[in-house]
């Protein structure tokens, strides 16, 4: 083994990548984008999360304490800092602002909300929740069940305490406090992969379909098929979309398995029609072929196609609301998302799959997509280099 030999061909692999501007540009700018998106949203500040609260509580009256409301109390405890927006509400109008997202919860106090407290020494809070973010939904019911920890804590001074125990006695809040929490969408069936399935069976059939475009119809440039059919009648478009045609039926192929896997083998919950989840995989699974063609016409060879990856793909699973709410994002980036392609599937697929929704809810999200695959046609046929050889 010769060092001399590998010191030549090292030198020589690295003048080839030096002499490719774009490689070199790729492989400094395109980490630096998304770890900048990355750092802006985890260091975003958290968004104010609006609730609901319904309270016809009607307290009670002493003569020792005056008069005490204890939903009152919980209320002005969340209202504290700057986790919540408190929205006050009647009880009519809770499903209507919870399917709205005017609210992502409600809590509501019933009439003898003080006076059950004060016979079964037990806070029992009726949490109604919309569900289709479970990570939101957690974080709200932690919250609720600390603020009425502290309320209770604090009447411990009141003479409001256990019956026969002395306040110096009481340590800290020992008063039991559950929360029965009900879901406008989703439920407790649900588990963390049942809400994450949606964007993950985007986010997978997005990605090896958008690969598979990509390194396909480079191939085909390299390999001369491209100048031979330049020299042919057929047109740009006639070119791309026979491409197109041809890659969907193996990306069709590929998240049909990968939809199917999801709900049978791993056996994910979900409410809607599954045909109309197979409809909106499948134009994806479209979107993301043109997306490779497109992406294909900016790339000479193979490395660059990988190159491409963290600069399309990631900055989409970023910014579509894959992981994080667009409206919990800084303002500046959320212009950005409606130009992705992803958010749209990732709207629909979560619209049908946890919500129940039907073609009538989700068609704009649909036809913005198929807009989108349409866009994407004409800017490959206008990119595609038709060098004759």
């Amino acid at each position: 083994m010769s060092a001399q030999r590998i010191l030549i061909l090292a030198r020589r692999v690295m003048r080839q990548v030096l002499r490719d501007r774009r490689t070199v540009a790729l492989i400094v700018f395109a980490p630096i984008i998304v770890l900048t998106l990355g750092a802006i949203l985890f260091r975003s500040e958290p968004v104010v999360i609006s609730i609901g609260v319904v309270n016809e509580d009607l307290g009670i009256s002493s003569t020792l304490v005056g008069t005490v409301n204890l939903g009152q109390r919980i209320a002005d405890e969340l209202s504290t800092g700057d986790t919540f927006h408190l929205v006050i509400l009647n009880r009519r109008d809770v499903i209507e602002r919870l399917q709205d997202g005017t609210v992502k919860a409600v809590i509501v106090f019933p009439e003898d909300f003080t006076n059950s407290f004060l016979k079964n020494h037990q806070v029992s809070l009726d949490l109604r929740l919309e569900g289709s973010e479970p990570t939101r939904s957690m974080s709200i019911t932690a919250y609720v069940t600390q603020a009425a920890m502290k309320t209770l804590a604090g009447l411990a001074g009141t003479g409001l305490g256990m019956p026969g125990t002395s306040p110096s006695e009481q340590e800290g809040p020992v008063l039991p406090v559950s929360v029965q929490a009900t879901y406008l969408y989703g439920g407790k069936q649900f588990d963390m992969m049942d809400y994450i399935a949606p964007v993950y069976i985007v986010m997978l059939g997005m990605f090896f379909v958008f690969l598979l475009a990509c390194v396909a119809f480079l191939r085909e440039r390299s390999q001369g098929t491209m100048e031979r059919l330049a020299a042919t009648p057929a047109s740009r478009i006639e070119i791309v979309l026979g491409y197109m045609l041809g890659l969907g039926l193996f990306g069709l192929i590929q998240v049909a398995v990968i939809l199917f896997f999801t709900v049978w083998v791993i056996g994910i919950h979900f409410h809607g029609s599954l045909v109309l989840i197979l409809l909106i995989v499948a134009i994806m699974a479209v979107v993301g072929v043109n997306l490779g063609i497109l992406a294909s016409a900016f790339a000479r060879t193979e490395f660059q196609v990988i190159q491409f990856i963290p600069l399309v793909f990631f900055p989409q699973v970023l910014l579509g609301g894959t992981f994080w709410a667009v409206s919990d994002m800084p303002a500046y980036l959320q212009p950005i998302a409606y130009f992705m392609p992803i958010y749209y599937a990732n709207t629909a697929l979560r619209d049908v799959m946890l919500k129940g929704w039907g073609l009538t809810e989700i068609w704009p999200n649909i036809a913005i997509l198929t807009g989108i695959g349409i866009l994407l046609v004409i800017l490959s046929a206008l990119m595609m280099r038709r060098e004759v050889a």
